[in-house]
């Protein structure tokens, strides 16, 4: 089951993934629905929304989201996954292989750009130094994620200390005490 979906680049993926899933959901319906098959299940009882659910799923939609609106509970949200998890991990296989795909093609366009931008001096000196500090940077935390080294994350913060405080307080009195002078 779900063997034409590993493979990544076909423009049919939608339309395969619902066959599958229309063919998984009657598959389990069909089980159910014969001589102890055991309790009544929403493939039997709602096939659409059963395969609205599992398309959900297969998407990546939170069962939260799911609950809200498809309205399916979460413990059908959870058998579904059970009874479906072949579609569901060969979806999930095909989404990353193309993900993959995709960040070979940008990091493979983001190194020719910056090949261009570096051998001309005037493309260069266009750039401004933020954007290259912050793709450097983003560069950086991305390769340290992947070998597993903690993140760092600097954050800029200005506390007021009960000094601070204090001496806000005193320079206002005497500002206030001075006869004669109105600060509008």
């Amino acid at each position: 089951m779900g063997s034409e979906l590993t493979t990544p680049g076909n423009p049919d993926d939608d339309i395969k993934l619902a066959e599958e899933i229309a063919a998984s959901v009657e598959y389990v319906a069909e089980c159910n629905r014969r001589p102890g098959g055991g309790e009544s299940i929403l493939e039997a009882k709602d096939p659409g929304r059963a395969a609205a659910t599992i398309a959900a799923i297969c998407r990546g939609v939170p069962e939260r989201t799911i609950k809200k609106e498809i309205g399916t509970h979460f413990k059908t949200i959870r058998g579904l996954k059970r009874r479906h998890s072949d579609i569901i991990r060969s979806t999930r296989v095909h989404r990353s292989m193309k993900a993959t795909a995709l960040q070979l093609k940008a990091a493979d366009a983001l190194e020719r750009k910056l090949d261009r931008v570096l051998e001309n001096e005037e493309s260069l000196d266009k750039i401004n130094a933020k954007d290259l500090a912050l793709t450097y940077g983003i560069v950086t935390d991305k390769q340290r994620v992947i070998h597993g080294e903690a993140g760092v994350t600097v954050t800029h913060e200005h506390k007021v200390t009960l000094e601070d405080a204090q001496k806000a307080i005193e320079d206002a009195k005497s500002k206030v005490s001075q006869p004669g002078i109105i600060d509008v």
